[in-house]
């Protein structure tokens, strides 16, 4: 009976030691390494396993390795998904130059006021937002923005961002050589501009400075930190220019050399830059990402003054610089974000410089709480 009672108590405390040993295991990443020796715990452990789907597996696998970090420096996201509300405030620079007469012009678009948002499945997200302005008015007269488009991949390794929307149409004229301008009428809706393109950056130190917790949201950074960056770019861009719609006292004036009917380019580049984030507050940080590059452009241009096509191979120079002040306590986040984006056409009697600006502001809830992270 002794015997009998010593056997039950040693087989409970066996059955006990085992489970502890699974449930321990089960938080790390080296759990059948660990219980080596322990064939019982490693075919409990390996049988739970089974039970995860394929495609979570390998959603999870692939998170882990682009979002490793030095949890002294960041507290990585704790949640699947995400969902934000962007409110945002659009401007359109273009400035046009003649290199044989040195001669300027200078077109602002209205500003846009865009409304929209993104969401996030772990590491992938889609953002839409739409224009504002646009409501209520005629096909034609708007900027031409009523839907912008992203694609992201926000990681502690790489950004990545596929990007299209549309801009123009809606303009003022600001400044012309040898024209004033002053108190007279400036509108213009010959500008029309299609924009779409990829880039990806790669950042150094990413076991310790975070891009998502600067301008994805869904990381926090705990202690100040930098990273030098390198990465690629490709832009599309298609500008149609209607000299017909210019005001009369314009059109009359201009120089012709600054005048065009369409540029239509693609943009390949590799750039180097750095980022800082700034610890300012528990939970609050200020970002700023400068990011310059140089690459080669390939580009046909249609003349106003002569109405031919020339193709012109180049080289090119264009510079993206984001800052960002955000708080986030890892649930919600809320935040402003200033983009500029700056491209540079030039051939030898005409040269356009295009800058997109926005500032935006973002409140965004995280959801769906992931399991405790492994050790």
């Amino acid at each position: 009976m002794r015997k009998g009672l010593i056997r039950i108590l040693c087989a409970a405390l066996l059955a006990t030691a085992v489970c502890q040993i699974v449930n321990a295991q089960e938080d790390s990443l080296q759990a059948i390494g660990e219980v080596e020796g322990h064939p019982l715990d490693s075919v409990v452990v390996t049988e739970k396993r089974k039970k995860a789907p394929l495609p979570l597996r390998i959603i999870t696998g692939v998170e882990n390795f682009f979002m490793g970090c030095d949890t002294n420096y960041v507290t990585p996201q704790k949640y699947n998904m995400t969902a934000q509300m962007e409110l945002s405030y659009w401007h359109d620079y273009y400035f046009l130059r003649s290199s044989q007469t040195g001669n300027t012009m200078v077109i602002q678009s209205d500003p846009s006021v865009i409304l929209g948002g993104f969401v996030y499945y772990s590491i992938f997200g889609y953002g839409a937002v739409w224009n504002l302005n646009d409501i209520g008015i005629k096909a034609g007269k708007t900027n031409g923005t009523s839907l912008r488009q992203t694609f992201v991949i926000h990681t502690a390794k790489i950004f990545a961002e596929y990007y299209l929307f549309n801009s123009g149409k809606g303009a003022e004229i600001r400044s012309v050589s040898g024209i004033d301008t002053k108190g007279k009428e400036r509108s213009f809706h010959g500008l029309d501009s299609r924009c779409n393109g990829f880039s990806a950056v790669y950042m150094f130190n990413n076991r310790h400075f975070s891009w998502p917790a600067a301008f994805g949201a869904n990381a926090v950074q705990r202690k100040s930190c930098g990273s030098w960056s390198v990465g690629f770019q490709y832009n599309h861009q298609d500008i149609t220019f209607d000299k017909e719609e210019l005001p009369n006292y314009i059109k009359e004036d201009i120089d012709s050399t600054l005048l065009f009917n369409r540029v239509n380019y693609h943009d390949y580049s590799v750039s180097v830059g750095y980022n800082y984030n700034c610890v300012l507050g528990r939970n609050v940080l200020f970002a700023i990402s400068a990011i310059p590059s140089i690459g080669y452009r390939r580009s046909n241009i249609t003349e106003a003054q002569n109405q031919g096509r020339s193709i012109l191979n180049n080289m090119s120079t264009d510079l993206n610089l984001r800052m960002s002040l955000f708080w986030n306590n890892t649930r919600m986040f809320s935040g402003l974000i200033f983009e500029a984006h700056t491209y540079d056409y030039r051939k030898d009697k005409f040269g356009l410089t295009n800058t997109y600006g926005t500032l935006k502001y973002m409140i965004g809830v995280n959801f769906w709480k992931k399991p405790r992270p492994r050790s």
